[in-house]
């Protein structure tokens, strides 16, 4: 939607000129591009949820699932840290549904700051790879799967 793409574009100019950092080119190519990288993460793991409808009548259980995937993905990395429970929800949202990484990563570019460990920049490509191989997998499954919608 592009209402929402300007939008989002206004606050990441208006929070830049705020904190009073300039822009490198290097770094907004490369926004640009982890933007893309966690487009594309968040679409094949909603393809794949959608992908599954074939198999399960109700839905109900996984729309919770991406409500929460979205709810989580709008904080930092960071704020997970600290206690037990938290760097659990931290592991399991980096690195078994990399959630966390795909909606960091673009953001620290732009500011110059690297993840630390800066391996976990490639994670985050990497979960986008692999997203879109899986989903469109469990897509053309699905297809074998699917009979008709009137039986």
């Amino acid at each position: 939607m592009l209402n929402q793409t300007v939008l989002a574009l206004s606050l990441v100019g208006y929070a830049l000129v705020k904190i009073g950092h300039s822009i490198n080119p290097v770094h907004a190519a490369m926004y640009v591009v982890f933007v893309a990288v966690g487009v594309t993460f968040f679409y094949s793991l909603m393809l794949m949820l959608a992908s599954t409808s074939v198999w399960f009548g109700r839905n109900t259980g996984l729309y919770d699932f991406w409500f929460y995937v979205t709810i989580f993905a709008r904080y930092p990395r960071e704020i997970y840290s600290g206690s037990p429970a938290g760097e659990a929800l931290q592991f399991g949202l980096s690195y078994m549904v990399p959630v966390l990484l795909v909606v960091t990563v673009p953001s620290r570019i732009l500011l110059a700051k690297v993840l630390n460990p800066s391996w976990l920049t490639l994670v985050a490509i990497a979960s986008a790879v692999g997203g879109l191989l899986v989903s469109r997998a469990v897509f053309r499954w699905s297809l074998r799967s699917y009979r008709s919608a009137s039986s």
